[in-house]
């Protein structure tokens, strides 16, 4: 007598397997509504009703939210966080009197200049939302920024990062 484990599964139809499956379920599925709809027909035609089946475009209006089409009208944007508006607070002390020292950097140098101060930007913010706030990480944070300007006298990115971190600790205790 052959052992049923080892044997290999006979095939039950002629028609090819789907190997995904994503595919057997979404077959299964349409089979099952054929079914469905056929049954529906049968009883309709039984009471002496007539079964018409809408068009596929008019099918398409009842798909689930899911599979709806997107609105083409813009969607309006959330209100700005409280922790965005902390960035946005933060980045307007830390550019303030750094105009013209940006103005004056090549348009390349302007772009890094700009990435690594929204940056620093964001990790001031998130220091400043501590409930201890230490100010030599803030001020060591700032000058790492400054530094990324070329020539300039480090006295100066001294003097500035703390003066920025000053400001920033007031912003920090009006809050």
């Amino acid at each position: 007598m052959p052992n049923p484990i080892n044997q290999p599964p006979t095939p039950k139809s002629t028609e090819q397997e789907p190997e995904d499956i994503f595919e057997l379920v979404e077959k299964s599925s349409e089979n099952q509504l054929e079914v469905k709809v056929n049954k529906i027909r049968e009883a309709l035609e039984q009471h002496g009703e007539k079964f018409e089946s809408k068009p596929a475009e008019e099918a398409k209006k009842f798909e689930l939210p899911s599979q709806a089409p997107v609105p083409a009208q813009p969607v309006m944007p959330l209100p700005i966080a409280e922790e965005e508006k902390r960035v946005q607070e933060v980045e307007q002390i830390l550019a303030d009197g750094l105009q013209e020292l940006y103005m004056s950097l090549p348009p390349a140098e302007q772009q890094k200049f700009k990435v690594e101060g929204e940056k620093v930007a964001r990790e001031v913010a998130g220091l400043l939302g501590q409930l201890k706030v230490k100010i030599d990480q803030i001020v060591s944070v700032i000058r790492r920024w400054l530094m990324i300007i070329p020539g300039v006298n480090k006295f100066f990115i001294e003097q500035e990062s703390k003066i920025k971190a000053q400001k920033l600790l007031l912003l920090k205790q009006r809050k």
